[in-house]
């Protein structure tokens, strides 16, 4: 009795330490594995492994399948019961085959398991067990039917769009900005993706998942904008990233100080966000390779003495202004400004006196940087930068840090006044202050002999200064 008792409790725990319950061949003869859900009706499709797969024993799910697709049922039947297909299990596609490029799933799902917490949990954890990490899928597919996801361009999101599930490692784009609307990135899911290099964050994002893009060693260039706050576990766990803009809103970062390549980190907070999991080994190896590369942090100009002494943040060897000086001419100045990502417009104003009231001229521009206007006040046109066609604008804006515009036309030697404002609608949600000189005929020679771009020439017995593609005489003036 004892023996059949301890022989019972054996096949117990085999049992129980299974991933599956049954397997059943799909509609392309595939044998596939399920588990039973506790209503008894409904199983998870899941792995076909005895241990729990991942990429370190080199585990591979499913190693018969010889197709590049894999298609999972809305029923299946076994022992005489049919079951619905309602759950893509933990770790169901982890270590997946590397034959199997896109997986195409039923209207039945209702739920799939990112880390330990279900689509749609704001409680983000680890995510080791995640159904989609995986480095081959090339799109993930769902039934149009179905009531609670839905797939764009082969990545998976909840059905309104606002949780970004799985993003597929082997998508070929090397330049993503991810839509507006999307307010979460689940966990590890944008994990191992091979070709992403540039990635822009939509300003509705709010929430950034654990590992969310573990792995993702191509991106070098990544901006996450304003809204989100937190920064969580391991989620810029990629070594390649290189440059990186974090926005106004966060206020902590969790252990992401591990690329070995950053060069410029952009941090717009005024306020130094709390760094967590930042202990002296990690510190060192990080500092060693900032050091080596000459890494930057940019930061607003009044904050730079807080980031000074915060923890992790002082660390840096240099800590420099986030925004961009003005650069002068002799007839023309060069005006910067930093993207602010909720804005829909933007306006310059120069005044000729400090009090404001001598208006010169006032410069509009778009979104993106591109000039849409010029009110003159009554004075000389500017030269107006040439029309970009279309390919130059999607280049110019698409990774823009700054906005640039040369102003010209401007007299030597004088003062000028200028108001920056960002706004939204007719809303003013930032504005800077500040004023610049144009250089004398003097200055700009100085300038232009310290400068190899710039060079003096000599045509019909007289001394002309090359700047660009202007000419000067000694005195400054421009001629044509």
């Amino acid at each position: 009795m004892k023996k059949s008792i301890f022989l019972l409790i054996i096949l117990a725990c085999v049992m129980s330490a299974q991933a599956y319950d049954f397997k059943v061949a799909n509609a392309d003869g595939v044998e596939l594995c399920y588990k039973i859900q506790k209503d008894g009706v409904s199983v998870a499709f899941t792995y076909d492994t005895p241990d729990r797969p991942n990429f370190w024993n080199k585990d591979t799910t499913y190693k018969n399948i010889t197709s590049d697709t894999l298609r999972i049922p809305e029923k299946v039947q076994y022992n005489n019961k049919e079951y619905t297909v309602t759950t893509i299990g933990e770790r169901a596609f982890h270590a997946m085959n590397e034959h199997v490029k896109v997986a195409v799933l039923p209207n039945t799902i209702d739920s799939m398991f990112l880390g330990i917490q279900r689509a749609g949990s704001t409680n983000f954890n680890r995510t080791s067990s995640s159904a989609f990490y995986c480095n081959n899928l090339q799109a993930i597919i769902i039934d149009k039917t179905n009531p609670h996801y839905t797939s764009i361009d082969g990545a998976l999101y909840t059905k309104d769009t606002t949780t970004l599930i799985a993003y597929p490692a082997l998508c070929r784009k090397d330049s993503v900005i991810l839509p507006e609307g999307i307010k979460v990135m689940a966990g590890g899911c944008m994990a191992n993706a091979r070709y992403i290099q540039y990635l822009e964050l939509p300003l509705s994002l709010t929430k950034m998942g654990p590992l969310c893009l573990e792995a993702a060693d191509s991106l070098h260039h990544l901006i996450i904008k304003d809204n989100v706050d937190t920064i969580a576990v391991s989620a810029l766990d990629c070594y390649g990233l290189s440059h990186l803009t974090l926005g106004t809103g966060v206020k902590v970062v969790d252990d992401f100080l591990y690329t070995d390549s950053l060069l410029h980190l952009y941090c717009r907070s005024t306020t130094p966000p709390e760094v967590r999991g930042f202990n002296e080994s990690n510190i060192s190896r990080f500092l060693e390779r900032v050091i080596e590369l000459g890494g930057i942090l940019y930061v607003p100009m009044q904050s730079i003495a807080a980031y000074q002494q915060a923890l992790g943040w002082s660390n840096f060897p240099n800590i420099l202004p986030i925004e961009p000086p003005v650069v002068t001419g002799i007839d023309n100045v060069q005006v910067s400004w930093v993207q602010n990502f909720s804005a829909t417009g933007y306006v310059w104003t120069l005044y000729t006196d400090e009090a404001h009231t001598q208006r010169y001229m006032t410069l509009t521009f778009d979104a993106n940087g591109h000039l849409t206007g010029i009110d003159l006040a009554g004075n000389q046109a500017p030269a107006r930068v040439p029309a970009l066609n279309e390919e130059d604008e999607e280049e110019s804006t698409q990774f823009a840090e700054y906005y640039s515009f040369t102003i010209t036309g401007l007299s030597a030697n004088t003062t000028y006044y200028f108001v920056r404002q960002s706004l939204n609608g007719t809303d003013i949600i930032d504005e800077e202050n500040g004023t610049f000189e144009t250089l004398s005929s003097t200055e700009a020679i100085e300038k232009i002999n310290d400068a190899s771009a710039h060079i003096k020439v000599i045509s019909n017995g007289g001394i002309f200064i090359k700047q660009g593609d202007k000419t000067y005489t000694l005195q400054g003036q421009e001629v044509r």
